[in-house]
């Protein structure tokens, strides 16, 4: 329970800074154009709010319904008769949102948008300043990958050496995984022997159809020991910590993958292990179970920096900011990438379509700041890619009307935009209800 409490003040706390920025965008360009905002709220509050209060013009607020937040500027919508009645007689404020250049109001609208892209950039940027990044170099994977049962799904083989990702080379492995998701083939060295796989709309059903997009591949690393599990049989027997297991009986093991084929195939057996402790060759006869568990965690790539050469680049803070620009780039390519083969229903994809609940699962169950803060600005650039959605109700459908009459140099009748504005909202409503039913179905349907 605790995990979840965790996930959920995190989810809540990235979705509280992305709209207050969002909706900082609008107020602060719209008190740039002298028009009034009249009112200011995190979250959404129909028939009552958690706290309010007024200071000059605007009220500002928290309402109770968590969904998002809104600032209403003045004369954007005509609220009431009386607005209407003003319209008709052409007295309009030179307050009023309707009273401004068309230049203006486009400026107004697209705040939010440029705010959370800035945002984006921000937390990347600082991220990389602070940080740098560590990369593994592609030439550096000496002894190929490993795979799972997706991966070999794809035609992908443990000790494959990935040479190309849709004829490019790819320089560092941390990109391969997602190259491999959007791409069309790969050309691999398998025992010496050049082999190119195709990437097909089947094929990437099955990276796409499945509960969490985690890591196909991953380095292949030979089985060094970094934790013994107690009570176990290997504690029993005395094997420790970064003891390399070199044999299971007769049967020679170079690789992780080796050893958990082996630990399968002597279940509910006696089994003589021979192991590498600090240049001494050491044997040991252990009893296996049923489940073929020896009770050991082996080391994995990142903790392997000795075998695998990491890059490491570090950032000063003028440096870091073209960088930050980069990264929050590569983010957004990647979410639309996404969102096209979503449109390809054989590849499955729409399957990871998911509401708040998707999102909360992807953020750590111990509260961690730096994934915290990297969620947070993909977050924030894909909130401004999808309020760029030409659809009334989102920052888009505004923008298209505007962009209209800059085109036309002809306004667009308010009620025709207000009638509009209501059929997007009511739109977009039942999208995130249907995503809402669906993040929920898929619980147990998969």
């Amino acid at each position: 329970m605790s995990s979840i409490l965790i996930r959920s003040i995190q989810l809540l706390l990235s979705i509280s800074i992305l709209v207050v920025v969002h909706e900082l965008g609008h107020f602060i360009l719209a008190q740039l154009f002298k028009v009034r905002v009249e009112r200011f709220f995190l979250f959404f509050d129909p028939w009552f709010s958690i706290l309010k209060k007024k200071i000059g013009h605007t009220v500002y607020g928290i309402g109770w319904l968590p969904l998002g937040g809104y600032v209403k500027i003045s004369g954007m919508m005509m609220d009431d008769k009386d607005d209407k009645n003003i319209l008709s007689k052409k007295i309009i404020k030179n307050w009023e949102f309707r009273s401004k250049s068309a230049i203006k109001r486009f400026l107004i609208i697209f705040g939010g948008i440029l705010f959370n892209i800035l945002l984006s950039v921000l937390i990347f940027t600082f991220l990389l300043f602070k940080y740098g990044e560590t990369y593994l170099p592609t030439k550096n994977v000496k002894y190929g990958i490993e795979v799972d049962s997706l991966g070999e799904k794809i035609g992908l083989k443990n000790g494959d050496k990935i040479l190309f990702v849709n004829g490019k080379y790819v320089p560092y492995f941390n990109d391969i995984p997602r190259a491999i998701l959007f791409g069309n083939s790969i050309t691999v060295d398998r025992m010496g022997n050049v082999i190119q796989l195709s990437l097909n709309n089947n094929k990437k059903k099955f990276l796409f159809d499945r509960k969490e997009l985690n890591f196909f591949i991953k380095p292949r690393v030979p089985p060094i020991i970094n934790d013994v599990i107690k009570n176990s049989e290997a504690e029993k027997y005395g094997l420790r910590n970064n003891d390399e297991i070199l044999a299971i009986n007769s049967d020679f093991i170079l690789f992780s993958d080796q050893l958990k084929y082996f630990l399968s195939k002597y279940k509910n057996e006696n089994i003589l292990i021979s192991i590498n402790r600090n240049g001494k060759l050491i044997q040991k006869e252990i009893f296996l179970n049923s489940k073929g568990f020896l009770g050991v965690y082996l080391k994995n790539f990142m903790d392997l920096d000795q075998i695998f050469l990491f890059e490491k680049k570090s950032y000063s803070f003028f440096d870091s900011i073209p960088h930050g620009i980069k990264k929050a780039w590569d983010v957004l390519k990647n979410q639309i990438f996404f969102l096209k083969n979503v449109f390809h229903i054989e590849t499955k994809a729409y399957k990871q379509i998911g509401s708040f609940f998707s999102i909360a699962k992807e953020f750590p169950s111990k509260w961690n700041w730096d994934i915290f803060w990297t969620l947070t600005a993909t977050l924030s650039i894909w909130l401004a890619f999808l309020n760029l959605f030409p659809i009334p109700s989102l920052d888009g459908g505004y923008i298209l009307f505007i962009m209209i009459e800059m085109i036309t140099r002809k306004k667009i009748n308010e009620e025709i935009i207000e009638r509009c504005t209501i059929y997007g909202f009511v739109i977009i409503s039942l999208i995130m209800m249907s995503i809402i039913i669906w993040d929920i179905l898929k619980v147990f349907l998969y």
